[in-house]
């Protein structure tokens, strides 16, 4: 079975993975808004929510795992050290913990004031931490850092 991510087509938390897969070059990539069959939420460890990840016997929730699932799997972050690794991994958590903090205004009213309030206190940190020119890690090519934070920048819930 190739590696099927259930989830729904939104960006939300599992844009990321999407990227991950394609840029990286996870091969035979199946996204999907079901569950496959004999599969349920809970044999990947969820009481109900997605995204999801099921690829042969392996079976998991959250989408943190997921995308460090899909960067071990993923050709072309197979030669990344173990320090690009640990800052890919801290942008994923970064990108989550953004979306943390946005969803209490975006969904309890879209709260215009409680949304740029958040917007107004992350990117400036993030802003901090990125290079003044290029990618990330400092290679030739995005890595996961890279597509988390375009997933912030870009990312669409309607």
């Amino acid at each position: 079975m190739a590696p099927t991510f259930i989830y729904f087509p939104i960006a939300g938390r599992g844009q990321l993975c999407r990227l991950i897969a394609k840029v990286g070059g996870v091969e035979d990539f199946v996204e999907q808004t079901t569950m496959p069959e004999g599969v349920t939420k809970a044999d990947c460890g969820s009481g109900g929510s997605v995204p999801l990840l099921v690829d042969g016997d392996l079976k998991m929730n959250e989408s943190t795992a997921i995308e460090h699932y899909l960067m071990s799997i993923a050709p072309k972050y197979a030669d990344l050290t173990p320090k690009q690794k640990a800052k890919d991994a801290q942008f994923c958590s970064i990108k989550e913990s953004f979306l943390a903090a946005i969803c209490k205004p975006l969904f309890g009213g879209k709260e215009k004031d409680g949304i740029n309030a958040c917007v107004d206190k992350s990117l400036p940190l993030i802003e901090g931490i990125l290079p003044a020119d290029g990618f990330v890690n400092g290679l030739d090519f995005p890595t996961v850092a890279d597509l988390a934070v375009l997933n912030i920048v870009v990312g669409y819930m309607p």
